[in-house]
């Protein structure tokens, strides 16, 4: 699955068929910095996480859709 931080988040994202470029173009990053944010290399801003869930998933939760995983957790 590579690294993602943000599973739930990606998974809204490619269920929705949303482009990631309509993300970072909304948040007004490049999409290497989306990619670093959703990885988990660099945090999200709490007016990113605002942004993300009022325009692209008014319906959802932003603790449900900004669940952090983190490596250490997801070794089984």
């Amino acid at each position: 699955m590579g690294n993602i931080a943000f599973p739930n988040l990606a998974g809204e994202i490619a269920k929705r068929g949303i482009k990631k470029s309509a993300i970072s173009s909304a948040l007004g990053i490049s999409g290497k910095a989306l990619h670093n944010k959703m990885s988990g290399k660099t945090p999200f801003t709490w007016p990113e996480v605002c942004s993300i869930n009022e325009r692209f998933f008014p319906d959802k939760c932003k603790d449900e859709l900004f669940t952090r995983v983190d490596k250490e957790q997801s070794t089984v």
